[in-house]
C-alpha cells in the first residue's frame, strides 16, 4: 500500500457519509479491506480512519467500528497504535453528542483491545502498560466539563473494568479511575454511566473503593435529594443511585459506611412512595440491606478490650457473609477517612491513597 492512503479505503470511507442506505455492503468491503492489511499498512489505516472520524457525520460509530475489526482480526500487532486509536476514541466521545449509538461503538473497540491486545505470551509489564494505555485517556476523560465526554468515558470504562483483562491494572490506575468518578458525581456529571461504573469497581476492587464509599453514597443521596421535577423526568437515574449505594452497601466492608446508614434507611423509606415500580423494588432491597448491617452492627461493638483478631471476626461473620471469604484485620474495624475533594483537580494525592498505602496488590475475590 505504500506510504499514502489508499484510494479504494479513501473511498468507501466516503461511501459511508455519503450513502447511508448502503453501509452494509460498505462495511462489508471495509472489513474485508482490514482483515488483508499487513502490520506495516496498520498505522496508515488507523491515521486514515482517525481523519475521517474527525469529519464524519452519520457515519462516526461506524468508522470508529472498523478499529474494534482491527483488534480482532490483527490482535497484538495493534498495541503499538492504541495511543492513536484511543485519541481517535476520545475526540469522537467529545464530538458524540450524547448518542448512545456512538459511545456503545467506542465502548466496544475498547473492550476489544483489552481482550485481544493481550494474550498469554505477553509479559506482565507489558499487559500493565496496556490496560493503562487503554484507561488514561478515559480516566482523564471523566473530568471533562463536556457531558457527551465525560458520560462516553464512563461507559467506555465500565467495558474495560468488566473485562477479564481488568486485573492487570495497576492499583494506581485503578485508584485515579475512582478518584475522578467521585470527583465526577461530586459535581455536575451525574449521568447513569458514572454509577453504573461506581458499581463495577465495587465488585471488581472493592479494597480499594472502599476508601471512596462514603463519598460515593453521600452522591448517590444527593441524586435522590433532586428536585421532584428532575426525578420525575428521569426515573432511571434515581433507580441507578439506589442500585449504587446498595451495590456498594453489600461489596465495601460495613464497618467503613456505619456513619452513613441512618441516612440511607431514611432516604430508602422516603423512595417507597416512588411513582415507579423498579425504583420502589430497588429502594425496598437497599433498605434491607442496610437494615441488615444496623443489626450486625450492634453485635460486633463490643469493648477495645475484647476484639481481638478472631474473636471479633466471629462477631462480624453475620456482617460480612455477604462479602465474600476474604479475611479482614482486626484494624480493618477503623473506618478510613473520607477523601476529601480537594485534591480531585492533582494526580499526587490519588497514589498516596490509604488503601493503596497499605495494600501491596489488591484485586477483587470476584475476578
Amino acid at each position: 500500500m505504500g506510504k499514502s492512503f489508499s484510494p479504494t479505503l479513501l473511498r468507501e470511507l466516503e461511501n459511508l457519509d455519503k450513502d447511508p442506505d448502503s453501509y452494509k455492503s460498505v462495511m462489508r468491503s471495509l472489513k474485508s479491506y482490514v482483515k488483508d492489511l499487513d502490520i506495516e499498512a496498520i498505522p496508515i489505516f488507523v491515521a486514515q480512519v482517525f481523519e475521517t472520524a474527525k469529519i464524519g457525520s452519520l457515519s462516526k460509530e461506524l468508522t470508529v467500528s472498523l478499529y474494534e475489526v482491527l483488534a480482532q482480526v490483527h490482535s497484538v500487532k495493534i498495541v503499538p497504535m492504541i495511543g492513536s486509536i484511543m485519541q481517535s476514541i476520545v475526540q469522537t466521545l467529545a464530538s458524540s453528542a450524547g448518542s448512545l449509538q456512538i459511545q456503545e461503538a467506542c465502548s466496544k473497540v475498547v473492550l476489544a483491545i483489552a481482550r485481544y491486545g493481550i494474550d498469554p505470551t505477553t509479559a506482565e509489564d507489558k499487559k500493565r502498560n496496556i490496560i493503562c494505555s487503554l484507561c488514561k485517556p478515559l480516566c482523564d476523560g471523566l473530568s471533562s466539563t463536556q457531558e457527551c465526554l465525560t458520560s462516553g468515558a464512563a461507559l467506555c470504562l465500565k467495558a474495560l473494568v468488566d473485562s477479564d483483562n481488568w486485573r492487570f491494572a495497576s492499583d494506581e490506575m485503578v485508584n485515579k479511575v475512582c478518584l475522578n468518578v467521585a470527583a465526577a458525581l461530586e459535581g455536575k456529571s451525574q449521568a447513569n454511566a458514572h454509577m453504573d461504573l461506581v458499581m463495577s469497581l465495587a465488585k471488581s476492587n472493592p479494597l480499594i473503593v472502599e476508601a471512596y464509599a462514603r463519598l460515593l453514597i453521600q452522591a448517590g443521596l444527593r441524586i435522590l435529594n433532586a428536585g421532584a421535577e428532575i426525578l420525575e423526568a428521569n426515573f432511571q437515574k434515581r433507580l441507578a443511585a439506589i442500585q449504587m449505594v446498595n451495590l456498594l452497601m453489600k461489596c465495601i466492608d460495613s464497618r467503613s459506611i456505619f456513619s452513613e446508614l441512618e441516612q440511607i434507611i431514611e432516604k430508602m423509606e422516603i423512595c417507597q412512595f416512588d411513582n415507579m415500580a423498579c425504583v420502589k423494588d430497588a429502594a425496598y432491597e437497599a433498605l434491607q440491606t442496610a437494615r441488615r448491617i444496623t443489626a450486625s452492627k450492634k453485635s460486633c461493638v463490643k469493648s477495645p478490650a475484647s476484639v481481638t483478631g478472631s474473636n471479633f471476626r466471629s462477631d462480624c461473620m453475620e456482617a460480612d457473609s455477604f462479602y465474600g471469604d476474604e479475611d479482614h484485620s482486626p484494624t480493618a474495624c477503623i473506618s478510613p477517612e473520607p477523601q476529601t475533594l480537594d485534591f480531585f483537580p492533582g494526580y499526587e494525592y490519588a497514589v498516596k491513597s490509604p488503601i493503596l498505602a497499605s495494600q501491596p496488590s489488591q484485586h477483587s475475590k470476584y475476578s
